[in-house]
């Protein structure tokens, strides 16, 4: 049997980082028999960003750790459960590494290597390093990007040294991303061709999550909204409260950074007690509507056919971040973007994903296509 080594973001306490590793692990095993390991690679910055307290001095940084500060015991608790999640449903190297001299230093024997899926080409956040270009690969071996993520950062705009990023691509055998930008940017600035490919959460059914998903410690004995956001407008928010009201539902928070942000506490919104992607399938299958600004947040309410609605926000603009957008727009889902001041779309109305199943298939066609032929250079 093959053995192909990944590198991704499997390692962020982050759940879709997470099940994107998950999904692309399963497909390699189930339709492609080969062996898939995950180098069990995380940067020092990663670690940082995932921390209980940041290092961030600003007036900002320093909120957010007082208010950490009175659910250290929770947040620890989440990092410790993310942390079993990852070694029980990812099949990881031997040998952890931390830095790109290690990863250069190591001798895997893989028989190819897999980049992506997730925003491991973006090189302005906290996690990024040239690992994700697979920068210490030796040369005779294939090297494949599955769906890499420039998370809305063009490279020949942010960087210096942009020939730099271009030559290590170049070295790709095989090359998709999973945004347009990211295909248009490589052509414009490096002339080179790639291939749109979904997510890997999106080339397995939702009922190939089940053995994924963990019942939660708490049990609640209404049905619920189940909010999966970053942070939530006093606007936004209001109409959620009016749907909980109306329809006796609970409001359940996800991330306990958004619960502190929103005065959860006082508002008697539920937080759960622990975290990890196990329990994040739970909740998500489970509730009667979801709101999330997530990319992969819209995934897993598309998988499991859920009643959603997507937050949206000017960030999330063609010229600004075409990650959500191009994905509803692709699957027949632009319908449940939801603006602020948008009062006529009724809360309750059904999903009708007739259309989605559709171009789901025709996606998920192109996508195998793309890896068919790149396994077969394993």
């Amino acid at each position: 049997m093959k053995k192909v080594g990944i590198i991704t973001f499997h390692r962020s306490h982050n759940c879709g980082s997470i099940m994107q590793a998950y999904a692309l692990q399963k497909v390699l095993q189930t339709r492609y028999g080969i062996a898939p390991e995950f180098i069990d690679f995380s940067s020092p910055g990663q670690q940082k960003l995932y921390s209980v307290f940041s290092g961030d001095n600003s007036a900002k940084g320093i909120l957010r750790n007082v208010g950490r500060a009175f659910i250290y015991n929770r947040l620890k608790k989440n990092q410790a459960s993310y942390d079993r999640y990852i070694k029980k449903h990812l099949r990881l190297s031997s040998h952890a590494f931390t830095t790109n001299k290690e990863l250069q230093e190591a001798h895997f024997g893989y028989d190819a290597y897999i980049a992506g899926s997730d925003q491991v080409w973006n090189i302005m956040i906290d996690d990024y390093d040239p690992a994700y270009f697979l920068n210490f690969v030796e040369k005779k071996k294939p090297k494949i990007s599955y769906a890499a993520s420039f998370g809305a950062r063009r490279v020949s705009s942010n960087t210096n040294h942009p020939e730099a990023i271009r030559d290590m691509i170049r070295d790709f055998d095989h090359i998709s991303v999973r945004e347009p930008n990211g295909q248009k940017w490589l052509a414009e600035d490096f002339a080179i061709k790639s291939t749109v490919v979904l997510d890997p959460t999106l080339l397995i059914d939702g009922g190939d999550y089940c053995d994924g998903e963990e019942s939660p410690t708490e049990h609640i004995k209404k049905d619920y909204i189940f909010i999966y956001a970053v942070s939530v407008s006093r606007k936004f928010e209001q109409r959620i409260q009016q749907l909980a009201r109306e329809e006796g539902l609970k409001i359940v928070i996800w991330q306990p950074d958004t619960w502190l942000k929103m005065k959860g506490a006082a508002k008697g919104y539920i937080l759960p007690k622990d975290e990890n992607p196990g329990k994040y399938l739970w909740y998500i299958r489970h509730a009667k509507y979801v709101f999330t600004a997530s990319f992969h947040g819209v995934i897993f309410c598309a998988q499991y056919r859920k009643n959603f609605w997507i937050l949206y926000n000017k960030g999330m603009n063609y010229d600004k971040d075409d990650r959500i957008l191009s994905l509803v727009d692709s699957l027949a889902l632009s319908d449940r973007l939801l603006a602020e001041d948008d009062t006529e779309k009724d809360m309750r109305s059904a999903i009708d994903y007739t259309a989605y199943e559709k171009n789901l298939a025709k996606r998920r066609q192109q996508s195998f296509a793309f890896l068919d032929k790149a396994v077969k250079s394993v």
